[in-house]
């Protein structure tokens, strides 16, 4: 029986953590106006892939290459803690959208919401 509660406990740990709805801030560490940065590996195919799309779409950013510069690297993840993701558990690119974090290679219509905002 403890056993039992003990998962449910654990379950619904889980849960809050990851599945449960984030409120309208949520990702967000702070606003920065007209910051766009992307955090990238140079071996990630996805990042040279959301690169092109941000230039075709006109949309001006900088690029962080987190396996080169460790100084960004936790920078990242400082940005991800406060904005309530764990840390060193992402996919890339990950993109900082006016202070909103994005991780897991968001799509463009993603990102093109968090810039209106």
């Amino acid at each position: 029986m403890k056993r039992y509660l003990l998962y449910a406990i654990v379950a619904a740990g889980l849960y809050v953590w990851y599945g449960h709805p984030r409120g309208p801030q949520a990702g967000s560490y702070g606003r920065h106006p007209d910051a766009v940065i992307m955090y990238s590996l140079t071996t990630c195919g996805y990042c040279k892939a959301k690169a092109r799309q941000l230039h075709a779409e006109g949309i001006v950013f900088t690029e962080y290459y987190i396996d080169r510069d460790k100084v960004r690297r936790e920078e990242l993840n400082t940005k991800l803690s406060k904005a309530g993701f764990p840390p060193r558990r992402y996919g890339t690119p990950i993109l900082d959208v006016h202070g909103y974090m994005l991780p897991n290679n968001p799509s463009m219509d993603v990102i093109k919401q968090y810039l209106k905002r």
